[in-house]
């Protein structure tokens, strides 16, 4: 599988939205459906929010690097840094229950959201410094 982008984005919050119109872009140009174009979209908008905000601890002079592939089968993202590993008990996928409104609190969800739109959510860690994630999508055939 080739790729369609790779590009480094510095981690300052402020770029998410150009982060967003690629991710759109880059499905609609590759076909994908309006409802998986936005799934993907909010998917890659929390990666890189949690590399930002738990990686990196919000440093805005850090870098993402973000690629972007498509084949006939799949539709794959891959983003990485270089931060603090993510604790293996965050990367699982867990049934989504409705939230209690009494006992929402921020966070915990992002993940929960990549593994609702990739059919494939693979987190590497590259020993002490750095998150790789992988998220492939299955092209309807």
């Amino acid at each position: 599988m080739a790729d369609d982008f790779r590009l480094e984005v510095r981690s300052d919050p402020r770029f998410l939205r150009c982060i967003r119109n690629l991710v759109r872009g880059w499905a609609e140009a590759a076909d994908a459906a309006q409802d998986t174009a936005d799934e993907m979209v909010l998917a890659v908008d929390e990666a890189c929010s949690n590399a930002i905000r738990h990686s990196y601890g919000g440093q805005c002079d850090r870098f993402v690097e973000l690629t972007l592939r498509a084949d006939e089968n799949f539709l794959e993202v891959r983003l990485c840094d270089q931060g603090d590993p993510c604790p293996p008990e965050h990367q699982e996928r867990r049934d989504l229950e409705a939230p209690d409104p009494e006992r929402l609190e921020p966070g915990g969800l992002g993940v929960q959201l990549m593994h609702r739109a990739f059919d494939e959510v693979v987190f590497c860690s590259n020993n002490d410094r750095g998150n790789c994630i992988i998220m492939r999508r299955r092209r309807k055939q």
